[in-house]
């Protein structure tokens, strides 16, 4: 069971009752302009709660709950191999509560845990060039870019696939300790 707390979050295991606030974040997500760099993300009520059920039995995909409204605001998810040395960090939060430093205080938080607790040495993560805010905060975060593809998730209303170059970021565990972060 997962449950970290920073001054305005609690980051913990997704419970089944956080199938609406994880809809209002699909649906949110679905209709932003950056939801052609990413998989398509089921919004009907019954999805949405397959996929809260899905969360809840495990400690990859985590809930970030703002304590003041009591509401989830977006999730992180940290995925990575059996030996545990190299983790994949992935996140999504509600637009109203982007550019607010919710993410860097939630990834801030969740890094610490993959590092200190799981014993990860290395995580990355990736998105695309164009998504300018994710770019932002993976450098704030001390991640450093470390390739570009091109990828397609999506397909047109046409059927061709929409394609955008892509960003691998990289963030060592031996980085992470020498950064302002730790401190």
């Amino acid at each position: 069971m997962v449950e970290l707390k920073t001054d305005r979050l609690v980051i913990r295991n997704f419970v089944y009752e956080d199938w609406k606030d994880l809809q209002e974040i699909a649906l949110d997500k679905e209709a932003s302009e950056y939801a052609v760099y990413d998989h398509p993300f089921p919004t009907s009520e019954q999805e949405v709660k397959g996929i809260t059920e899905w969360f809840a039995k495990g400690d990859h995909f985590l809930a970030v709950q703002e304590t003041a409204v009591n509401k989830v605001i977006g999730y992180i998810a940290l995925n990575g191999g059996g030996n545990g040395s190299e983790m994949d960090l992935g996140y999504c939060f509600h637009s109203l509560y982007q550019g607010k430093g919710y993410a860097t205080e939630a990834c801030t938080a969740v890094i610490h845990y993959a590092f200190d607790i799981l014993k990860a040495e290395r995580l990355t993560s990736g998105t695309a060039n164009l998504n300018y805010p994710s770019c932002r905060l993976l450098n704030r975060l001390g991640f450093r870019k470390t390739g570009e593809g091109t990828a397609s998730f999506r397909k047109s209303p046409e059927g061709n696939p929409i394609e955008f170059v892509g960003a691998a970021f990289q963030l060592e565990k031996k980085d992470w300790v020498k950064s302002s972060f730790t401190s």
